[in-house]
């Protein structure tokens, strides 16, 4: 096993180039959006004049609304068609960001430069090792007194859980290796990486239907589809969080 094979598969770069794809033509405006970056805002304070830096940046939707609330934020990734697609989407949208084609696991970003940093959808791709590797590196880069955030899939989203199990053995899963976690496993992942005190959570109790035949139209029917709803925490929610802050 290679060095790099001990903390990711791999195909992770040649899976989200093949994501990316589809970046330009995804309408990221849903309540979901809209309840992750409640989320993140609540966790980690007004974004007006702060520096953010998202480990793992994808179609950087999210970055771009912190950008148009006043931060400066930089983007790093290890996809390139990824990376593209966010400064196109920066660049329509009139916003400034910084980007890094770069590897997560190794930043070559000066220690305690950001005020937040931050991601969603991104350490479940990585084996244990990378996870721990990936959450020390996004504090390394973390100033004193700055806000840790991340987030992932939830191990306990029954519906979801269903659904990727199922697309996996009809080799329909597109996102590849994929180890969504349970709060108590995101809590002992965190502690290992040297967090004392991280803040777990789970919320978003609507998303996983989705993936169920005819979900989004049914929680649509039921008034579900809404950011507060998406929002609302629940154990069986399709979202863990973790906040952590660095100590000055």
């Amino acid at each position: 096993m290679s060095k790099t094979n001990q903390y990711q598969s791999d195909n992770l770069v040649p899976v989200w180039d093949l994501i990316a794809d589809s970046y330009d033509y995804k309408d990221f405006e849903g309540p979901d959006d809209k309840a992750n970056l409640q989320i993140l805002i609540e966790c980690t304070g007004d974004p007006h004049n702060k520096t953010y830096c998202e480990v793992g940046s994808g179609s950087g939707t999210t970055s771009a609304k912190l950008a148009s609330l006043g931060a400066n934020v930089t983007l790093i990734e290890s996809s390139p068609k990824a990376l593209s697609s966010a400064k196109r989407r920066f660049k329509k949208l009139h916003l400034e960001g910084n980007y890094y084609l770069m590897d997560a696991l190794n930043l070559g970003l000066s220690a305690e430069s950001f005020d937040v940093v931050w991601n969603g959808g991104v350490i479940e791709h990585f084996y244990d090792s990378g996870k721990i590797k990936l959450i020390r590196e996004m504090w390394r880069i973390l100033k004193p007194g700055g806000a840790l955030f991340i987030q992932v899939p939830n191990q306990f989203d029954l519906p979801f859980v269903l659904y990727k199990f199922v697309a996996e053995r009809r080799g329909s899963w597109p996102f590849g290796f994929e180890d969504d976690l349970t709060p108590n496993r995101l809590e002992r992942l965190s502690r290992k990486a040297g967090l004392d005190s991280p803040n777990i959570f789970s919320y978003n109790p609507v998303s996983g239907w989705w993936f169920m035949p005819f979900g989004k139209t049914i929680t649509q029917k039921l008034g579900l589809n809404t950011p507060r709803r998406h929002a609302k925490r629940s154990r069986l929610g399709h979202v863990v969080c973790m906040t952590a802050f660095k100590p000055k």
